[in-house]
């Protein structure tokens, strides 16, 4: 008798999460937050409140590290945008958000036991 343990459709699966910096920025003029990964050059979004401008962000960020993830690119300088934004008057936060980055099946573990 052969048992698949895991690999089968309803096996467990090994799930690893990351944590990016992200900074939040708001204004008095416009509603909402725009939110930029640190260490991810160009993956930025926005979101109506605090919480949706997070959820966003991560969809971008699961999204960016699943298909740019290119050595050559730079993180953003977060000195420089802190300074810029705050400069125009806006409100700067930085965060950190939790990204799932790896959903791979474990490994299929056939088990025989002996003929009875």
């Amino acid at each position: 008798m052969t048992t698949q343990v895991a690999g089968s459709p309803k096996a467990p699966v090994a799930a690893v999460s990351e944590q990016f910096e992200v900074l939040l920025v708001s204004d008095d003029l416009e509603p909402g937050y725009s939110v930029f990964c640190l260490p991810l050059p160009g993956c930025n979004s926005q979101g109506d409140d605090r919480e949706h401008a997070l959820e966003m962000i991560t969809e971008a960020i699961e999204g960016f590290l699943e298909f740019a993830s290119r050595p050559e690119r730079q993180p953003y300088d977060k000195e420089r945008l802190i300074a810029e934004y705050t400069a125009d008057g806006c409100s700067v936060e930085a965060a950190t958000v939790t990204v799932p980055v790896c959903a791979a099946p474990l490994p299929v573990l056939q088990l025989t036991a002996p003929a009875v």
